[in-house]
């Protein structure tokens, strides 16, 4: 009986070392192709960001920015726009006091708690799968609540980029905000 199991033994040992090497030298093999491949495609030559950026600035040339305000984002491509939405988010000291004029999608919400209602301009990508967005206020001089547009309208909107602080968080806003 013992006769038995050790020969039993031995060949599920001999069968577990005869896999791996097969599976090891398979693995070789597939990497040396694989080295083959990469070595037999063409350089793709990547192009710096600053060529990159002067080539989505020249891309919307054809635009013209408005002059009566510091940035305009509607003369840019989406992927600047975006990125541009970014980094006010990450350094509004930079964009404090200036003028912006934008063009997006209205997005409205009302905080449950405190019953207050924001109205914010929603830009995406050029891909459209991600989407960014300022907060703004019409300018009380010239606007009523009920001016305000709806969910889901498309807007232009220019006025001054400014900070707040609401409880413990600081936020970003168009205030004196006017509708194109």
């Amino acid at each position: 009986m013992y006769k038995k199991v050790n020969i039993l033994l031995g060949l599920l040992m001999a069968l577990v070392f005869v896999g791996c090497g097969s599976t090891e030298a398979a693995s070789v093999q597939e990497t040396e192709v694989a080295e083959e491949q990469v070595a037999e495609e063409p350089e793709v030559e990547v192009e710096d960001s600053e060529s990159l950026e002067n080539e989505l600035l020249l891309e919307d040339e054809n635009v013209d920015a408005d002059p009566g305000v510091d940035l305009d984002l509607t003369a840019l491509s989406s992927t600047m726009v975006y990125s541009e939405v970014f980094n006010m988010m990450m350094a509004p000291e930079e964009y404090e006091g200036k003028t912006i004029k934008m063009d997006g999608v209205c997005n409205v919400y009302q905080d449950s708690e405190t019953g207050k209602t924001y109205y914010a301009c929603i830009v995406q990508d050029a891909t459209q799968c991600c989407s960014q967005g300022l907060e703004f206020v019409l300018d009380e001089s010239q606007y009523e609540a009920s001016d305000y547009p709806e969910n889901g309208d498309e807007i232009v909107i220019s006025g001054d980029f400014s900070t707040y602080t609401e409880g413990d968080y600081q936020y970003i806003t168009i205030l004196n905000s006017v509708l194109e």
